[in-house]
């Protein structure tokens, strides 16, 4: 070793790449150790050539070329690329799984008496077995490769400052963004959210949390106007959502997508005109307290994220919303009612719903339910039962229907709201309106009735 000439630099020229095969020596010292490597060993272990602008660590190799193994950061593309690939694969064989499972499962249940001397039931059953070690399978694959793809989607959160940091042609980020182009281009996000009841826990949290970063506003290069355009004219989105409640281990899961939908207008919009809502409404009456409270968590913030989007839509609607949405204020079941009132109140004391509010509170039917919830043996149901019938009340324009219902009932409805009154003695605001509306009821003077509608009355 001794009488060894030392070796040649390492890299190639700034010339030509065919040029390094021969340069490249068989022997290389590392520490007084000599190491032998085949040229084409090392050749093909080598990356593409980096380009360094300045000084590298000290060494004055300014615009030259140094050879070195993968980046981080490429090596995480390529991991994205291929979890992208994986995923589109998984939907696959999970749509393929249950198909084979629910004719497996037919088969092997079609005579429970006989199942243990039927083959084809047997085989079912084994096949059943199999589907569900697949499932297992898959979904540890899935949980794999979408945490690759949260990651990446994470890594755009900074990438404003990175961007003002590069000196690349090529921003940062970019390779990144046209990944999560593949992802929607092969259709995975809503693929994964249709199968989340094939897969399990930890890689149905994946799903959620992958879509509702993708919902994030604010990404970088537009890539969310990319990801509402691709969700905004999905034929199944929505109906894959709503249809999630139906499922009491992914409804709640559902109903974050679902809501982080709600972040965007244009989302928004779409899923009122989808006809859509009233089966949320429908949702909203579930006998779980957990499920039945996300849908009216995802009512509300579909109807006052965007009220302008919403309340023109609700006017158009008006009947059909709340004939479904009456139901519930008349259900009898405590959650259901005060969060109905809740929402009701809302929506009926904004601005943007003025329309909405003057259309309702001319309705005698509408009158009538809140009257009644006047009469609940909940205080809680009392209370905001008041805060919509003082609408009624304080309405300039009431409908001769409504100032008649008033005016005949005057007396019990200020029983009703002098028990509430004292009920919230403590309360001096909420004192001192109830009383401006007892006020207002005890001064009603009997309606006059136009000519039309006296013989409409005699007439009946």
């Amino acid at each position: 070793p001794g009488a060894t000439a030392p070796p040649e630099p390492v890299g190639p020229p700034p010339g030509r790449l065919c040029d390094a095969r021969a340069r490249m020596p068989n022997f290389f010292s590392a520490g007084g150790v000599s190491i032998g490597l085949r040229p084409q060993d090392l050749l093909r272990r080598l990356h593409a050539p980096s380009s360094y602008d300045e000084p590298h660590h000290g060494n004055a190799m300014v615009g030259g070329h140094i050879w070195c193994l993968p980046h981080k950061r490429d090596a995480k593309l390529l991991d994205g690329r291929l979890a992208t690939k994986k995923l589109a694969s998984h939907v696959d064989e999970l749509i393929l799984m249950q198909e084979n499972m629910n004719i497996s499962f037919a088969v092997g249940v079609c005579d429970q008496e006989r199942a243990n001397e039927n083959t084809a039931a047997a085989a079912g059953r084994r096949k059943l077995v199999g589907g569900q070690r697949q499932a297992h399978d898959i979904s540890e694959d899935v949980h794999k490769q979408l945490t690759t793809i949260l990651g990446m989607i994470r890594s755009l959160g900074d990438g404003a400052e990175r961007e003002r940091k590069a000196s690349q042609k090529r921003m940062p980020g970019e390779d990144v963004v046209e990944l999560l182009e593949q992802l929607i281009g092969a259709d995975v996000p809503v693929q994964l959210l249709a199968q989340l009841d094939n897969l399990e826990f930890e890689a149905r949290k994946d799903v959620m949390n992958v879509c509702c970063a993708l919902l994030r506003p604010g990404m970088p290069q537009q890539i969310d106007k990319q990801v509402v355009e691709y969700l905004r004219y999905h034929p199944k989105l929505f109906q894959v959502l709503v249809a999630g409640y139906s499922n009491e281990e992914t409804a709640l899961l559902h109903g974050v997508v679902l809501r982080s939908c709600a972040r965007h207008e244009e989302l928004a919009e779409a899923f009122l005109t989808s006809g859509l809502v009233f089966e949320l409404v429908k949702h909203a009456r579930h006998p779980s307290i957990d499920i039945s409270s996300d849908a009216f968590y995802t009512l509300r913030e579909m109807l006052l994220a965007h009220k302008e989007v919403a309340a023109a839509w609700m006017e158009e609607n008006f009947a059909g919303f709340f004939e479904l949405y009456n139901a519930l204020l008349m259900s009898g079941e405590y959650i259901a009612e005060r969060q109905a009132q809740k929402l009701l109140t809302e929506i009926l004391l904004d601005k943007h719903f003025r329309k909405v509010m003057v259309a309702y509170v001319s309705n005698e039917q509408h009158l009538q339910i809140h009257m009644n919830l006047l009469k609940d043996r909940s205080k809680v149901i009392q209370l905001e039962a008041y805060h919509i019938f003082k609408i009624f009340v304080a309405n300039p324009t009431k409908p001769v229907r409504i100032q008649q219902i008033l005016y005949r009932n005057r007396g019990k409805l200020v029983a009703l709201l002098e028990s509430l009154r004292v009920a919230k003695h403590e309360d001096a605001k909420l004192r001192d309106e109830v009383q401006n509306v007892i006020d207002k009821l005890s001064r009603l003077s009997a309606p006059s009735v136009p000519v039309q509608h006296q013989h409409h009355q005699q007439h009946h």
